[in-house]
């Protein structure tokens, strides 16, 4: 065989080989299997325990998540490595909701994080925006805020819970946390009882869920419906119609919810 052949043959081969590890790395939108939740797992807001086991990438939502179990708790973890999404995020949270698969009627177990204020929201994103600022600076500047102003859970349709915000610090078993990296990546991870979603779970134990990333609504940002948007918002286009940008993504996008609705069926370990 020519040289200048053998060299043709191995470059298509090392083309093709990574052609391949690319098609397998590709994550799903949605997760499609059961995965036994990692052993000694914090609710930190740091990804150690879930590198290499995320299970879906949602491009609706622009999350990395992967669901997972043990045999006393129901876990979520969540990645955003996009400035529209983290900024979306911090407007009104994320929703992990569970659904019963056999009665659509019963009402679903809803939890919500992180909840921030306006102000709050700005301190904590700004760092990450700012690609002049040393990235283990950013990551220390928005975690710092972030512990201080992240305090509270919503939560929805667990009938042992009067009050629908909860301390972060609850002694019920519902946890969660959230942390930036130096890759300005943000992770998230959410704890939820298997005792609060028993009743939603089908002969299986499998179960219905939305991740939703909830956005804002005009008024949270202290602007009226069809007024004009100032100071964070800067228009585009010409004339009088333009559309805005904040946070990197068009106000529409911030301000309407998306999510990703799937099934999940416990692990055994």
């Amino acid at each position: 065989m020519k040289p200048k052949t053998l060299t043709t043959l191995l470059i298509a081969a090392a083309t093709l080989a990574v052609a391949l590890t690319a098609s397998a790395q590709k994550l799903p939108s949605e997760q499609k299997v059961s995965f036994y939740a990692p052993a000694d797992i914090k609710i930190d807001g740091k990804p150690t325990e879930w590198t290499g086991k995320y299970q879906a990438k949602n491009s609706a939502t622009l999350l990395t998540y992967v669901m997972s179990n043990d045999e006393e708790n129901l876990y979520l973890a969540i990645q955003a490595d996009q400035t529209p999404a983290i900024g979306k995020i911090f407007f009104g949270g994320i929703s992990l909701v569970v659904k019963s698969k056999k009665d659509k009627a019963i009402a679903p177990v809803k939890i919500t994080y992180p909840l921030v204020t306006t102000d709050e929201r700005l301190g904590i994103i700004s760092p990450l925006k700012d690609k002049d600022q040393n990235a283990d600076a950013a990551a220390t500047a928005t975690n710092d805020l972030l512990g201080k102003a992240a305090k509270t859970i919503n939560i929805a349709g667990l009938i042992e819970v009067a009050d629908p915000d909860i301390s972060v610090y609850n002694d019920l078993g519902i946890k969660a946390a959230a942390q930036a990296d130096n890759t300005r990546t943000m992770t998230f991870e959410y704890k939820l009882p298997l005792k609060f979603i028993k009743h939603l779970m089908d002969e299986s134990s499998a179960f219905d869920y939305s991740i939703i990333v909830n956005g804002g609504e005009l008024k949270r940002a202290g602007v009226s419906v069809g007024a004009p948007i100032t100071g964070s918002g800067s228009p585009t286009g010409g004339g009088g119609g333009g559309m805005v940008i904040l946070a990197g993504a068009p106000v529409g996008d911030m301000f309407s919810p998306t999510d990703l609705k799937a099934s999940y069926k416990l692990a055994s370990k």
